[in-house]
C-alpha cells in the first residue's frame, strides 16, 4: 500500500472516530438537576421568588411506552379554565420554565410543567432534538384534557428545544383540535444550522455535522437532518407567537423569522432587545407579559 493510501486511510479513520464522538456529544449534553434548575431561576429571575416549591403539586403521567413523565402543577389564584403546558430547553428540567410563571399566573392560568424525554427525572437517553421528545408533550396534553376537562382552554409554550417540540406537535390531530394557542420562544427551525454555528464557535469545520448525523443514526436511530420543526409549521392555523432574543447568537433570530413566515392564521413575531438565548423573559419580564397578554386577546383568550 502506498504512503498516500495509508495517509488517506488514517484520515478516513479519524473522520469516522470524530463523527461518532461528535454524535455522542451532541446528543448527551450535561443534564441539570431539579435543584440546580430551580436555584438558577430563583437567583436570576426576581419575579420567580414569589413561588415556593411547596406550592406545586407533583404527579406522573404515563408515556407512550409506559415511561414516567414527571409533572409539576401550580393552579391559578382563582378557579380558571385556562391552562398552559410549558416545555423546557435542552439539558434543563421542568423548573427551567418557572421564569414564565409570573406572566401566566398573573393572567389567570393554571400552569403545567413537565420533564421532557431524557431530562430531569426522566430516564436518561440521547436527545433527538424534538423528533422523539414530542411524544411526552402529547402524553401530557392528553392527560391534561382528561384530568382537567375536555373543554378547557389550553396552550403550549416551549423554550429552545421545548419551542421546537411544540412546533413539531402542530401536525398532531389532538393539538389541532384542542390547543388554543402556541408560543415558540427561541426554538429552532432546523437543528443543522444551529449545530453548524456551534461547530464554528469551536473552530471545527461546519460540514462535520453531516457525518455526525450519520453516526447518530447508526448509534441511536437519530438523524439531525430530519430535525426540522419548520416542516411541521406549514399550514398551521393555531395562533402562534414567536418570541426571540435579538442578541441570541446560538439559535439566531432568523429561526424565529422563518417560523413566523411559515405559519398561517393569527401570528406575531417579537425580537427582544438586549436578550440572548432563552433570556427574553429574564431581561424584559414586563414587556414579555404585555406582549403575551395582547397576543392571547387576539387569539380569543379572555385575560
Amino acid at each position: 500500500m502506498s504512503t498516500v493510501a495509508i495517509i488517506l486511510l488514517i484520515l478516513l479513520l479519524l473522520l469516522v472516530i470524530l463523527s461518532f464522538v461528535f454524535a455522542y456529544i451532541i446528543t448527551h449534553g450535561l443534564r441539570m438537576t431539579l435543584d440546580v434548575s430551580w436555584n438558577w431561576q430563583q437567583e436570576n429571575v426576581p419575579g420567580t421568588r414569589r413561588f415556593k416549591r411547596e406550592q406545586f403539586t407533583d404527579y406522573t403521567v404515563k408515556g407512550p411506552k409506559g415511561e414516567d413523565i414527571h409533572v409539576s402543577f401550580i393552579p391559578a389564584r382563582e378557579q380558571s379554565e385556562k391552562y398552559v403546558i410549558l416545555a423546557h430547553g435542552y439539558t434543563d428540567t421542568r423548573f427551567g420554565m418557572v421564569k414564565y410563571l409570573p406572566q401566566y399566573y398573573d393572567l389567570g392560568f393554571n400552569c403545567i410543567m413537565y420533564d421532557e424525554r431524557g431530562h430531569g427525572e426522566s430516564t436518561p437517553e440521547p436527545c433527538s432534538y424534538g423528533i422523539r421528545e414530542v411524544d411526552f408533550l402529547l402524553a401530557v396534553l392528553k392527560d391534561s384534557l382528561s384530568r382537567y376537562g375536555e373543554n378547557i382552554k389550553i396552550g403550549l409554550h416551549g423554550e429552545s428545544l421545548g419551542g421546537a417540540i411544540v412546533l413539531i406537535s402542530l401536525k398532531d390531530p389532538l393539538v389541532k383540535e384542542k390547543v388554543s394557542f402556541v408560543v415558540d420562544d427561541c426554538g429552532f427551525a432546523d437543528i443543522i444550522t444551529v449545530l453548524k454555528i456551534a461547530m464554528k464557535q469551536r473552530f471545527m469545520p461546519k460540514w462535520l455535522v453531516y457525518p455526525a448525523s450519520f453516526a447518530a443514526t447508526v448509534m441511536y436511530g437519530i438523524s439531525f437532518v430530519k430535525a426540522r420543526p419548520i416542516d411541521y409549521v406549514k399550514g398551521n392555523r393555531i395562533p402562534l407567537l414567536c418570541m426571540h432574543g435579538a442578541q441570541d447568537d446560538f439559535i439566531v433570530p432568523e429561526h424565529g423569522k422563518r417560523v413566523f413566515e411559515a405559519t398561517g392564521g393569527i401570528r406575531e413575531l417579537h425580537l427582544i432587545e438586549g436578550a440572548g438565548h432563552a433570556q427574553s423573559a429574564v431581561v424584559a419580564p414586563d414587556k414579555y407579559g404585555e406582549i403575551l397578554k395582547d397576543f392571547l386577546i387576539k387569539a380569543g383568550i379572555e385575560v
